[in-house]
């Protein structure tokens, strides 16, 4: 076997070792992390939290993000696809016909607004001025309130946008309620325009007819009657849906896979809080200066900071904290 002559050796060492620093330079030394994608639900409070969560976990535990547009429907299919890996509000008396997936596909992390409601909602002076008007099975009898030029005759009630399984929800409720001959259901085209419709109306001081849930912004600043509804119960839900909507509890859901290789990421989500009185202060603060839900959720994070500091170790507070900095 011919000898490699120390010189030889000693170049070869050289460029190994140049090699090396090459490879260390472009990569940092460190592991490139994988994306993490959120659903991007289309109103305001998800959009919100999805922003916020985002920018954490981009800025403070280094993983790229990306955020992936649209409705209850289409991106609890993209969940349960691993097409994205965290939504942020899942409510599940909306969605308990789509969770019958393989267990163990979804992980719940447990709560992400405070507790809240769903119902069908006038506004008190209505009620006050028709005081019979207590549940949905008086709407035959006061329908002429509600009745629109853009109505066919019946009462007007504000549903949920297409997408939202509540929209479903609705429309089951009217039929089991024998509702089909006196309510017309009206998309609002979005959720700003469910908003806008009901506060247009109460400014006026008009009649309004719809859904509404908590917490919102209007469900605490407007003074709103619910319609009773028989109790809630798993039976009525199942077959009919002729009976109030359960007690919200909303959830973060995450995909399996990022519960596998994104433990820190799962150990912030499991300790998040978005309490409400934040989320109508984020809210209006929008709505005031006229900015969308990039603008709140920076808002949100430099108004709040103890709150989601509170959630993560404080070398990715501070990196986040470095971020919103160079924000400006």
């Amino acid at each position: 076997m011919k000898r490699i002559r120390r010189p030889v050796l000693i170049a070869l060492a050289t460029i190994v070792a140049g090699v090396a620093l090459l490879l260390m330079a472009c990569g940092g030394g460190e592991e490139e992390k994988e994306p993490v994608i959120f659903s991007d639900l289309n109103w305001p409070s998800a959009e919100i939290q999805a922003r916020v969560a985002a920018y954490i976990v981009e800025h403070g535990y280094g993983y790229p993000t990306e955020l992936v547009a649209g409705d209850t429907v289409s991106l609890w299919a993209a969940l349960v696809n691993d097409d994205t890996h965290v939504t942020m509000e899942i409510w599940p008396a909306q969605q308990e016909w789509l969770l019958d997936v393989e267990e163990g596909t979804l992980v719940p992390l447990g709560t992400s607004l405070d507790t809240g409601w769903e119902a069908w909602v006038i506004p008190q002076y209505v009620k006050d001025a028709n005081p019979g008007l207590v549940s949905v099975t008086d709407i035959p009898e006061y329908a002429h309130l509600f009745v629109t030029a853009d109505s066919r005759g019946k009462a007007r009630l504000v549903t949920c946008i297409p997408g939202w399984a509540c929209e479903q929800v609705n429309a089951a409720k009217v039929e089991a309620y024998g509702l089909t001959d006196v309510v017309d259901l009206l998309n609002p085209g979005s959720g700003a325009g469910l908003f806008a419709d009901l506060e247009a109306a109460y400014a006026r001081g008009e009649p309004w007819l719809g859904y509404m849930w908590h917490p919102t912004p209007l469900s605490v600043s407007l003074d709103l009657y619910i319609l009773e509804e028989p109790p809630y119960t798993d039976e009525c839900w199942a077959a009919t849906k002729a009976c109030a909507y359960p007690e919200a509890k909303v959830l973060i859901m995450v995909n399996k896979s990022l519960s596998e290789r994104a433990p820190d990421v799962i150990a912030f989500l499991e300790k998040w809080e978005f309490k409400a009185a934040d989320q109508v202060a984020t809210e209006l603060w929008m709505e005031d200066n006229n900015e969308a839900s990039d603008a709140g959720a920076l808002w949100y994070l430099r108004t709040y900071r103890d709150t989601w500091a509170s959630f993560v170790p404080a070398d990715v507070a501070e990196k986040v904290d470095a971020a919103l900095e160079d924000e400006g």
